[in-house]
């Protein structure tokens, strides 16, 4: 497996710490070496690890992150809509 890793800040403008990593590679785990792939998403408050489990295939894992993918894109067009004053 091809190890990826990637962290982004989300914020340049803010003291804020919003970040996203992804990570898709070799992860010791119970001191065996094993594959595994995550999304995390986090502000200075909160975090969030969408991770693959050992009953998702690689393509139900894409499907999940596709789904969050598409709501987020709903929630800023959404956001697009409000009236700035309102």
């Amino acid at each position: 497996m091809t190890t990826y890793i990637k962290k982004t800040w989300l914020s340049e403008k803010s003291d804020s710490t919003s970040s996203v990593v992804a990570y898709c590679g070799k992860v010791k785990y119970r001191g065996k070496m094993t594959d595994d792939a995550f999304i995390e998403i986090a502000d200075c408050r909160h975090k969030i690890n969408l991770h693959i489990t050992p009953d998702e295939t690689k393509e139900d894992f894409i499907n999940k992150i596709k789904l969050l993918r598409n709501e987020i894109e709903e929630f800023i067009n959404h956001l697009k809509t409000l009236n700035p004053a309102g």
